[in-house]
């Protein structure tokens, strides 16, 4: 990469899996801070060595184009940590609310990567999706959240495949519940206590994808399942 910091976009770094992944990285990289909240993000960036914001709104429901700033210039790696969550049976979520949940969690995804991916090929550079282990079945109530996340995992499968001519590589991150307020909001929809000690921390996850990223040029880490060690 030429002596220079390799570039990271980090969307969803005001989250808690996007943040920890932020504070991880930001001692040798230089971060743009994708998400939503402008305030949040500026406040971010002003703590750190190197790092610029991109306000966007993945569901668009803001107005916020995805349209990269013009001075991101070469991205080396893109992170996917955005996500949303809904929870209601099939007879009660609308259409609409499907919708939400996909624009988000699929949709977004898509385009920003679309967007994206003339600079990754140039930098022969670093896809990681952080999706759920939701993937593995479909829990009552949260058919449209683990539709999504599946959907995102035939996605993230087959731009892996697509890349991989261009040196671009591709790794999907499956981490089981983690200590965020997404969870929080999760167990409170459940009728459950939020019981951080027994999930992953957020950094456990930025660790993950720290790991994915030392892989030797020769090898692909294609897929990293997380759980938690506890168990009911």
């Amino acid at each position: 990469m030429g002596g220079r910091r390799p570039v990271a976009v980090v969307v969803g770094a005001t989250g808690g899996i996007g943040r920890a992944v932020v504070e991880l990285f930001a001692r040798d990289h230089t971060l743009w801070l994708a998400g939503r909240d402008e305030t949040a993000l500026k406040t971010m960036a002003s703590t750190l060595p190197e790092a610029f914001c991109w306000q966007l709104d993945l569901s668009g429901d803001e107005g916020v184009p995805l349209e990269p700033p013009q001075d991101l210039g070469e991205v080396d790696v893109l992170l996917h940590c955005a996500g949303a969550f809904e929870q209601g049976t099939v007879l009660d979520m609308s259409e609409r609310r499907w919708r939400e949940v996909f624009a988000v969690n699929l949709f977004g995804v898509v385009e920003l990567t679309r967007l994206l991916l003339p600079g990754l090929r140039r930098t022969r550079g670093r896809v990681i999706v952080v999706n759920s282990t939701v993937v593995t079945r479909s829990p009552a109530g949260r058919s449209a959240y683990a539709a999504s996340k599946q959907a995102l995992r035939v996605f993230t499968e087959a731009l892996h495949q697509e890349e991989l001519n261009h040196g671009v590589r591709v790794t999907s991150i499956y981490p089981g519940r983690v200590a965020t307020e997404m969870q929080r909001t999760v167990r409170r929809r459940e009728g459950g206590p939020f019981e951080p000690e027994r999930y992953l921390a957020p950094a456990t996850v930025a660790k993950a994808v720290r790991a994915v990223l030392a892989a030797p040029a020769d090898a692909h880490l294609t897929e990293f399942v997380l759980e938690p060690t506890w168990r009911r």
